[in-house]
């Protein structure tokens, strides 16, 4: 059986890989690359000996030569190597590709690195697509994402996510300015758990750990984050909100917040171990940090039934986030945090006007996902999961999509009710 899906996937790929070469589309065009509309192939030769190297080794950082295709375009000389924290694997390696590790100032389609996301930790393979769509219709900037069947050496080596790296490229691309301070943050899993406690006014404390620099690495500028984790566990309350909006947009970290809730991630900004799984940037001039999403491989697992207060009213004041903790205090910011929630609703049940008797668009997005992506998962050789759990996988899925919205709706209404606010649907 399964050669026949093999066969069946090189017979699709044959079709879909036909269309306007990418060199013709301009040096910074590269929505093509991240058409979801489209199952992709990808296909990197490599050295046999570096591609078992590259396994063998796949907890550390080492860069390997390899040649890129995507359609009838070739890079040569590109850099690949193992990505990832939990998701590491060597069997069905995550991968990062580098078009300028061996060649300076390389690019394909403007981009300077994409990523080969595996995964391992998700057997629908469709959490993390999801998930950046919903941030994207709900009007915050967030990894374009497509699926596509990598092929090593003309082997199919599994089903994979291409993923928009959060880079210069990115911030030129929905920030218009690339030259500020841009840090990832994903916590070492053996370290004590962060929530914006004050540790201090060294910089050190926070720089390269938990905030890594990903520009400006020789002046990461630790001493402004220093003022802001200071800001926020010192500030009086009545000018709190104020002194804030010096360093965060809060609304707009509400919204970030209200989305990840929505979609039950634990391993997000307020996640089960602490803080998890998003870049903050700062533009130059200012000291005011924006939250990006990243890695949504933990999405949904909390359920339909989840919480929207989790980690939030059900923990200890020591587990709470210092910063969505005071956030929560203002009055107006309570109710711009249960609107973004409302709004998730709207956005995740909203109709097709040409076909309204259908579900709504998350419950459609997922199916539509699922059948562009059956056969390449089914055909997988080396997921680590059984075709059977794929497919509850996804139903798991469809189910959290049609019970998701009543469960916060009901929860959002009773907030309103208790603290005597009027109902709304509207998004802000």
């Amino acid at each position: 059986m399964t050669w026949l899906l093999t066969l069946l996937l090189l017979l699709c790929g044959a079709v879909q890989a036909t269309g306007q070469p990418a060199s013709l589309l301009g040096p910074t065009s590269a929505e093509p690359l991240f058409d979801d509309a489209a199952l992709h192939d990808i296909t990197l030769n490599i050295a046999v000996s570096d591609w078992a190297r590259l396994r063998a080794t796949y907890l550390e950082n080492t860069y390997y030569p390899a040649d890129f295709r995507w359609r009838t375009n070739v890079v040569r000389n590109i850099g690949i190597k193992s990505r990832g924290s939990g998701s590491r694997s060597g069997i069905k390696p995550g991968l990062k590709i580098d078009f300028a590790h061996y060649t300076t100032d390389q690019t394909f389609l403007g981009l300077k690195s994409i990523v080969l996301r595996n995964n391992t930790q998700d057997p629908s393979n469709l959490r993390e697509r999801v998930s950046m769509l919903l941030f994207h219709r709900m009007g915050l900037p967030a990894s374009r994402e497509a699926h596509a069947r990598l092929f090593i050496n003309g082997e199919y080596a599994g089903l994979y996510t291409i993923v928009e790296p959060l880079d210069k490229a990115f911030l030129r691309r929905t920030w218009g300015d690339d030259s500020g301070w841009l840090y990832s943050y994903e916590y070492p899993p053996d370290a004590a758990p962060f929530r914006f406690e004050d540790r201090g006014d060294d910089p050190n404390a926070y720089v390269p750990v938990p905030f890594t620099p990903e520009t400006k690495e020789s002046d990461p500028r630790g001493d402004i984050i220093v003022r802001w984790v200071q800001a926020i566990t010192q500030t009086a309350d009545g000018v709190f909100r104020d002194v804030m909006g010096q360093f965060i947009d809060l609304p707009r970290l509400l919204r970030h917040v209200a989305i990840e809730a929505y979609l039950g991630d634990d391993d997000g900004f307020l996640g089960n171990w602490g803080m998890n799984n998003f870049y903050t940037y700062r533009l130059p001039g200012t000291t005011r940090f924006s939250i990006l999403p990243w890695d949504k491989s933990d999405a949904f697992m909390a359920g339909p039934a989840a919480s929207i207060w989790h980690n939030i009213t059900d923990v200890p004041p020591d587990q709470q986030n210092r910063l969505m903790t005071r956030a929560l205090r203002d009055g107006d910011l309570y109710a711009a945090w249960l609107t973004d929630l409302e709004a998730c609703v709207t956005t995740t049940m909203e109709v097709d006007p040409a076909t309204p008797e259908a579900p709504g668009w998350l419950e459609r997005e997922i199916e539509r996902e699922y059948a562009q992506v059956r056969l390449a998962a089914l055909a997988d050789p080396v997921k680590p999961y059984t075709n059977e759990q794929f497919e509850q996988a996804v139903e798991d899925l469809r189910a959290f999509a049609r019970e998701r919205a009543a469960a916060v709706s009901a929860e959002v209404a009773g907030a309103r009710t208790r603290a005597g606010l009027l109902q709304t649907a509207r998004p802000r």
